[in-house]
């Protein structure tokens, strides 16, 4: 009995291997597609249709033109020039070598969109690793979910326009991957010198990693926390709490992220009075976009007072879901293009199932302590993220998804463990790669016969 138990096991494993060679070989089509499917966006997508694109390219002109970072200094009297100009400048110095080599003008902003296309290109492939480590038995999955970041409308407008979103998605994936493999690896109570070493490495490279974060842009600084609590998590044991190691852990991530990017607050503080840089932000936003009161005072005699702060956070939840799947053109009422809204209906109903299938995965699946753990830090992250938003809205009107996108792949993951979970165990490896495909067809298809007639006022 015990011999057949053995001869299956092996059976089982030697067939999820060749699974994952294959998935692996998937994986190389799915970055080639995207790859195409992104060059279209960037070469079709009209100049400063990106969000916010325009002041953004204003930042990388600045840059080559003065050959010093910009400072925030509003001119009221022309609103739609300098306000990206508070954003930490890594993004933009990336960029610099692409904008110089074309000369400047249009060509230079293309080449730009380029340098934001490549940068996305790690995002694919940090999620398909996320994926192997969150789900290592289902060899399909990482191809799905990676698929799912690759081929989301909106994320392919982020990976084609002049802006700092994509290289932020990026490194908060990189810490993501690097605080989930930290929990594993922390979890063997029997860890070598080596091992233990090569932890202390992996926080440092979590330190590294956010300090490039804040360094792209300030929302970065919510990954501080993540990361203790990540070392927290990781300093527990069955025989006590290793107060040493979390010491350790949270003086290495926060030491190496302040090396990295301690110039950045000291330098916001002197100029601007604020280590982030957020209230000259805020003041100089004012009146750029709607405010909660502005919005709800358009409705007034349309709408009874007492029902207008509900009717916004229902205007805000809506629009905040249909910009997950994707809005393009400047994020204006009067200027967005959205698809028809039964695609918007499909794509809901889709993403309501997958996160009841997530739900039912955590109740039923017997996960190891460390994967329950790692969710509860991209859990973390999302929640801290949502907030930030939350308050935003409070004071614009900026329901905009691609705000929380910086755990999008850790949401797509979740989202293709729920379909793995709701579908029939024969069918699993192929459904978990039937959003993907749905999601590349809406991306092909959307740009020439919904996108780019609007654009083109057809």
């Amino acid at each position: 009995m015990k011999r057949k138990r053995k001869v299956k096991a092996a059976t089982e494993a030697e067939h999820t291997a060749r699974a994952g060679d294959r998935a692996r070989r998937a994986m190389r089509g799915v970055v080639v597609f995207y790859v195409f499917v992104a060059g279209l966006y960037a070469l079709w997508t009209p100049l400063g249709k990106g969000p916010d694109e325009s002041a953004h390219m204003l930042y990388v002109e600045h840059l080559a033109e003065t050959h010093r970072l910009p400072l925030l200094d509003f001119d009221p009297t022309n609103p739609d020039t300098n306000y990206e100009f508070h954003q930490p400048p890594l993004y933009y110095l990336l960029c610099l070598p692409a904008y110089l080599v074309a000369g400047g003008g249009p060509k230079a902003q293309t080449a730009a969109r380029f340098c934001t296309l490549l940068l996305s290109m790690a995002l694919v492939y940090l999620t398909f690793a996320l994926a192997r480590r969150l789900a290592p038995n289902a060899p399909w999955l990482p191809v799905g979910a990676a698929g799912v970041v690759a081929f989301l409308p909106m994320q392919l407008v982020l990976a084609t326009s002049v802006g700092n979103d994509a290289l932020l998605e990026v490194l908060s994936a990189a810490s993501l991957l690097l605080m989930v493999g930290y929990l594993r690896s922390a979890s063997n109570l029997r860890r070598t010198g080596s091992q233990r070493l090569l932890g202390s490495w992996s926080m440092a490279a979590l330190g590294l990693i956010i300090g490039l974060g804040v360094l792209t842009k300030s929302i970065a600084v919510l990954l501080f926390p993540v990361g203790w609590v990540t070392a927290a998590l990781a300093a527990r044991r069955a025989g006590g709490y290793q107060w040493r190691q979390f010491g350790r852990d949270v003086a290495l991530v926060t030491g190496v992220a302040l090396l990295v990017c301690g110039w950045w607050f000291v330098l916001n503080q002197r100029e601007l009075g604020d280590p982030l840089g957020q209230k000259a932000f805020l003041q100089a936003f004012e009146g750029r976009r709607p405010s909660p009161q502005s919005v709800m005072a358009q409705w007034e005699g349309r709408i009874p007072a007492e029902q207008r702060l509900t009717t916004y956070v229902q205007l805000t939840i809506m629009w905040t879901l249909a910009t997950t799947l994707g809005q393009f053109g400047p994020p204006r009422a009067e200027e967005a293009v959205f698809y028809p809204v039964w695609v918007y209906v499909v794509y809901g109903l889709l993403g309501g199932a997958g996160a009841l299938g997530f739900a039912r995965y955590l109740l039923r699946e017997r996960l190891a302590d460390w994967q329950r753990q790692a969710w509860w830090v991209c859990g973390l992250f999302g929640a801290l993220l949502l907030a930030s938003f939350v308050r935003f809205n409070l004071s614009f009107f900026q329901a905009q998804a691609r705000y929380l996108f910086p755990v999008l792949p850790a949401a797509a993951v979740a989202f293709c463990l729920g379909v793995w979970q709701i579908t029939p165990a024969r069918w699993r490896d192929a459904g978990v790669l039937v959003p993907a495909i749905a999601l590349g067809l809406l991306a092909l298809l959307g740009l020439p016969f919904w996108i780019m007639p609007r654009f083109l006022g057809a």
